[in-house]
């Protein structure tokens, strides 16, 4: 975000952004009636922030970074509301931590710095460092204990920050701009997250489909905009039909110590003799579901992930039908378990209308092929017996890009000892950040690129002697 001010003060905010910056009447000085105001909004303070020690710490906001060109002072504190996604109650300590505020705290951001005016509301933005940016930025921390009653902290430095803790925000009042980012600490580690689907329908060899793509991600706007509705925008098959459900509040929250399981499922009890539909992926077996650990799904919305994902595909039961379709529906569950005791169920129903039947809106898509449908887990499988220990982190930077050394982490902090395991959390997580592009091809692409050719041959002739 970008905008100007004067000494008259004013708010920089954005429609796509909870990051707010409000800048009182006399903070700017008299002689700088058109001063800039710069707001980098990053998704990721794992990759360019302080590192967190303690393990039961979690990033609770996105990295603000902050300049005022050519005015390293404010006449009056202005008010920095970073968004959070913490449950506040007793037992969080939140930290604050924020770079140098009297060093240059420039980095090379990639950015659009496209101006906007107080009356005109800049377009939000979210970004990744390059890698050529500083990372070795000195970081200072100032922390307190929630209590119910609202409460200030002041760091110990001459900048005199200091900041409170609502319900929604981490209020940061300061008279200087550098990098903010918060973080807390908790045993129980409670967080306001929410569930949301996607579907998508188009055709495969002339019959009808459905995509279903479940996404748990944090509160944050930014989340939302810049990550999940991105992903899904770019992810999107050409002529095919798609939507969305509301977006479902969720709480979790994990004890390091005790067994928590989240799970996402079909619902079965939708299933019966009148649904119209049949599960394809999952090689169609019941109970078509993934679970996982709470804390992994927490870690994900806290981190550089693009949060926690799961994709099913559904086709016409009798495929003789699909003409006479006019709608699908199916009910999506997520269940945390504790032990076997399930302590937390929210189902989420998903109506796609279609809207001139299956067979109309079918020819007005394009028809996709199965080498365009996402890699099977009978794939993945093949692949995990033969690829090595050693070359699977190879193989995974090469399929994710950038951010793929801190999935990296959690996925071996997952299973610290199981390489067979880490292979398949690795495979399954791209196939789940990827979508409808993560295919075979790509994969195998990726093999050859990596120097693993014999295991990409195998592949390539083992896909060719599957069923179609």
């Amino acid at each position: 975000m970008i905008g100007q001010f004067g000494p008259e003060g004013g708010t920089l905010s954005c429609e796509d952004s909870d990051v707010i910056v409000e800048i009182p009447p006399g903070a700017i000085p008299p002689d700088r009636r058109d001063q800039l105001i710069i707001a980098r909004i990053c998704l990721c303070p794992d990759s360019i922030g302080p590192k967190l020690t303690d393990p039961d710490s979690l990033w609770l906001s996105p990295l603000v970074d902050l300049e005022s060109p050519g005015l390293q002072r404010f006449d009056k504190n202005v008010l920095i509301k970073i968004p959070h996604r913490a449950q506040v109650q007793p037992g969080w300590t939140f930290s604050v931590h924020y770079t140098d505020p009297t060093t240059d705290t420039k980095s090379n951001w990639q950015t659009d710095t496209t101006r906007a005016t107080v009356d005109q509301l800049p377009k939000a933005a979210t970004f990744l460092p390059s890698k050529y940016t500083d990372t070795q930025a000195i970081w200072n921390c100032v922390e307190q204990k929630w209590h119910s009653r609202t409460e200030e902290k002041a760091s110990n430095d001459v900048t005199r920050l200091t900041f409170s803790v609502d319900e929604k925000y981490v209020n940061i009042s300061t008279s200087h701009f550098s990098q903010y980012v918060c973080s807390g600490c908790s045993k129980t580690h409670p967080l306001n997250l929410e569930a949301v689907v996607f579907w998508q329908h188009y055709k495969v060899k002339g019959l009808d489909q459905i995509d279903l793509t479940v996404y748990i991600i944090d509160i944050i706007k930014d989340t939302r905009k810049a990550s999940v509705e991105s992903n899904e925008r770019s992810s999107k098959l050409a002529g095919a039909q798609s939507g969305m459900t509301p977006y479902s509040s969720l709480s979790l929250e994990y004890t390091s110590s005790e067994a928590s399981s989240l799970v996402i499922f079909v619902d079965e009890e939708c299933m019966d003799d009148d649904w119209k539909w049949s599960l394809k992926s999952y090689n169609g077996r019941l109970p078509a579901e993934r679970k996982m650990s709470v804390e992994s799904a927490i870690r994900g919305c806290c981190s550089s992930n693009m949060s926690t994902r799961e994709m099913f595909t559904f086709v016409p039961r009798d495929p003789s039908e699909h003409g006479q379709l006019s709608f699908f529906q199916a009910m999506i569950g997520i269940k945390q378990l504790n032990l076997q005791d399930v302590v937390m169920k929210m189902p989420i129903l998903v109506t796609a209308p279609l809207t001139k039947g299956c067979g109309a809106a079918g020819a007005t898509n394009t028809d996709y092929t199965s080498s365009e449908e996402p890699i099977s887990d009978v794939q993945i499988d093949f692949v995990v017996e033969r690829l090595s220990s050693r070359k699977w982190r190879l193989l995974y930077r090469k399929l994710m890009g950038k951010g793929a050394d801190i999935s990296i982490e959690h996925i071996q902090h997952r299973d610290p000892s199981d390489s067979r395991e880490q292979i398949h959390s690795a495979l399954v997580g791209w196939r789940s950040s990827k979508g409808r592009m993560a295919t075979v091809e790509k994969l195998i692409t990726a093999l050859q690129q990596v120097e693993l050719r014999d295991i990409a041959e195998e592949l390539q002739s083992f896909c060719k002697g599957l069923p179609e």
